[in-house]
């Protein structure tokens, strides 16, 4: 690799095992782009340090403000190479916690004016002079609080870089088309160590960990897709971030700190100190949303730029994955998957390793390849010859049908399989349930039926049939007398908080089975009686947006927009109330849509973790079930709300009592494994220094 002149960074670490805070002063030198100024050498190093020198059975116990003050590093279980991304264990959490309980000890003892400094321990004395033997007893008080465990990367870092061989070429071809410096190709080794297969508790994913919020302005996520997975997809939508972030930030610093952070956050810290400078930004900014992935993501950038660019040094050699060449084919109809795989001649393996953008519904036949989709594929086949001999009685013209179910309260398994006349044993099989009496409110099942598959033969008549369907009237039953009109005025209509000042008026809920006469459809929407479209009203789910709405009812946005007084960029809240109007689509076909939407994350998840069981978390002053999950807890909403379905998170206050998952990450999946590979032995720990 050719080392650039932004990331010859000249740096002789000597680590320590008990403290960084040993290493001798070396000179460092970087671009304008990307400065390293003097006060931020500390938390360079130990980045550095995290991801050359400890692996990933090894766990730094180290002050969160003052990355010089190391207390310890503890070895858990031995280090296998086909073991880096083994979870923590339920016990060695246990263990870490009880040892940085130990440090917290000491640390509130030498903050206690009844603790005589001249008669210390040796270890009290060892961490005494770690603060330069400061007599200040709120110096210890405050690292009290500061205490944190980090988990070395060595290994994952090594892999990483093996596996960037396959694509950092492109990427920077990516960022130089869209005028950005070719260092920033660095950061996925940050977010994921270059695993384009990652996925956070959080719900980011891929190779550039984007969340689905995000991802949706430049990518296509849905049931079948998730272009978030695709490492040159996934690129393209970074470079636009990036770009974007840097245009309105004017610094790469603050605008690489917003990547992680969130722009909003960058603005307002820049605004609020009035600068542009890192190292002032990282010292003065205080926000319970700035907090230690966020203060450390410029440094952790800085730390993986200096050691890609100078690998040899830490690693000696490294065997890159060569870049692999492919052709992309166009699919003009919907087709099975087992249908490409025999015409092709091309393995399932090999069509998931040059299209990791495919879900899993796609290789377990739930779905088929979508219509128009871009199927890479290696470049010794004819794939339009190959694709010309595929009988047209295995080519489809429409998406394969499934059917949803949320549970409700006082639901079974055998109540929900008798209303959708099917066994308990094909729910609990199509579900992955393991246990008949353990289903919890709000999940989304997917019911067993009988495939309803539309041929190429059969276009002509499914076309007819299409035609008359789309010239029905959408309410084709009349609603029932018994249901009282409503009217809502403008200054009632719903936009996340009701306009009006006085009562509200509620839109009656009406059994959308006698609407339509379908007993199987979940009563999701709250119908407004006589109108014509049919309108309703639906309360916004977690992870929903407009844009969802706008495509679940193939409307525009700003229809919706209009129908709610909301005006563009304005954010809808979980809870609130959203009225939406059936002009293209059945009620039936959104609220199908809508649910396979929330089946879709919740198979994201479980595909990488496991639930363990669940804590106590009591709400204090200040709390908020937005900054619970994303900074507290780092878990979904959906998944915390599903253990808490009686809660009503709007109106939390201080003395309640909500139940928190407990999760265990399933081992990580590496970008060249199965998904669904078996889990290796769990490293024990070994041994301890304290």
């Amino acid at each position: 690799m050719v080392r650039s002149k932004a990331s010859s960074l000249i740096i002789s670490l000597i680590l320590a095992i008990v403290g960084l805070s040993q290493a001798k002063d070396t000179p460092f030198t970087s671009s304008d782009r990307f400065p390293l100024p003097q006060e931020l050498e500390v938390q360079v190093k130990f980045w550095i340090g995290v991801y050359t020198k400890y692996h990933t059975n090894e766990y730094i116990i180290h002050d969160s403000r003052n990355l010089s003050i190391v207390y310890e590093v503890v070895q858990l279980g031995r280090l296998h190479k086909d073991q880096i991304d083994l979870p923590q264990t339920k016990k060695e959490r246990k263990f870490l916690k009880k040892k940085s309980k130990q440090y917290r000890s000491i640390l509130l003892k030498l903050g206690s004016s009844k603790t005589n400094l001249k008669k210390l321990t040796s270890k009290e004395l060892e961490i005494f002079k770690y603060f330069g033997e400061s007599t200040n007893r709120r110096v210890y008080r405050t690292a009290a609080k500061n205490i944190r465990v980090q988990r070395g990367q060595k290994d994952r870092f090594e892999r990483g870089l093996k596996q960037s061989g396959k694509y950092i070429d492109l990427i920077k071809r990516i960022f130089r088309k869209h005028g950005l410096p070719e260092e920033l190709s660095v950061l996925p080794h940050v977010e994921s160590s270059f695993n384009y297969l990652a996925y956070s508790s959080a719900g980011a994913a891929g190779m550039w960990q984007i969340t689905r919020r995000t991802g949706r302005r430049y990518l296509k996520i849905n049931y079948e897709i998730d272009e978030r997975l695709d490492p040159i997809l996934s690129t393209e939508a970074a470079a636009k971030l990036l770009k974007n972030k840097y245009n309105t930030l004017g610094e790469w610093p603050i605008a690489i700190t917003a990547y992680n952070h969130g722009l909003p956050g960058m603005k307002r810290a820049k605004r609020k100190l009035n600068t542009t400078d890192i190292v002032k930004i990282i010292a003065k900014y205080r926000s319970r949303y700035f907090g230690f992935a966020s203060r450390n993501f410029y440094c952790e950038f800085l730390a993986a730029l200096h050691i890609v660019e100078n690998y040899q040094e830490y690693f000696s050699e490294i065997e890159f994955e060569p870049s692999e060449k492919y052709q992309e084919f166009e699919l003009p109809y919907f087709v099975k998957l087992s249908t490409i795989e025999n015409y092709f001649n091309i393995s399932v393996q090999k069509i998931r390793e040059f299209n990791p953008a495919l879900r899993k519904p796609i290789f377990n036949d739930s779905k088929y390849l979508p219509k128009k989709y871009m199927l890479r594929m290696p470049i010794n086949i004819d794939p339009a010859l190959l694709f010309a001999s595929v009988p047209e009685s295995q080519l489809f013209v429409d998406q394969k049908l499934s059917k949803y179910y949320r549970v409700r309260r006082g639901d079974t398994l055998s109540k929900i399989a008798s209303r959708h006349r099917t066994s308990t044993a094909a729910l609990m099989a199509m579900n992955n349930i393991a246990s008949a009496n353990r289903i919890r409110t709000g999940v989304v099942l997917r019911i067993p039926q009988k495939e309803q598959l539309v041929s190429l033969t059969k276009e002509k008549s499914t076309k007819i049939e299409n035609k008359k369907t789309q010239e029905k009237v959408i309410a084709a039953a009349p609603v029932p007398k018994e249901i009282k009109s409503i009217e809502m005025s403008q200054s009632e209509k719903v936009s996340g908080i009701p306009k009006s000042a006085g009562p509200k008026v509620e839109p009656q809920a009406i059994d959308y089975s006698t609407v339509n006469s379908r007993k199987s459809i979940t009563p999701e929407i709250l119908f407004i009686t006589n109108t014509n479209p049919v309108e309703g009203v639906v309360i916004v789910e977690p992870d929903e947006t407009l844009g969802h709405y706008a495509d679940w009812l193939k409307i525009p946005t700003q229809h919706i927009r209009n129908l709610n007084d909301l005006t563009y960029g304005e954010d809808i809240q979980f809870g609130t109330e959203i009225r939406i109007v059936f002009q293209k689509v059945k009620p039936e076909d959104f609220i199908n849509s809508r649910l396979e939407y929330h089946r879709g994350i919740e198979e994201d998840f479980f595909l990488n973790y496991n639930v363990l069981g669940t804590t106590t978390h009591q709400i204090k002053r200040g709390d908020n079930i937005w900054y619970l999950c994303n900074y507290v807890y780092k878990l979904p909403f959906w998944l915390i709300k599903s253990y808490n379905s009686e809660i009503d998170f709007q109106k939390l206050k201080p003395g309640d009592l909500i139940l928190i998952p407990e999760i265990q990450a399933i081992e990580s999946t590496s970008a060249n494994s199965e998904i669904n590979k078996i889990l290796t032995p769990k490293p024990q720990v070994l041994s301890s220094n304290f």
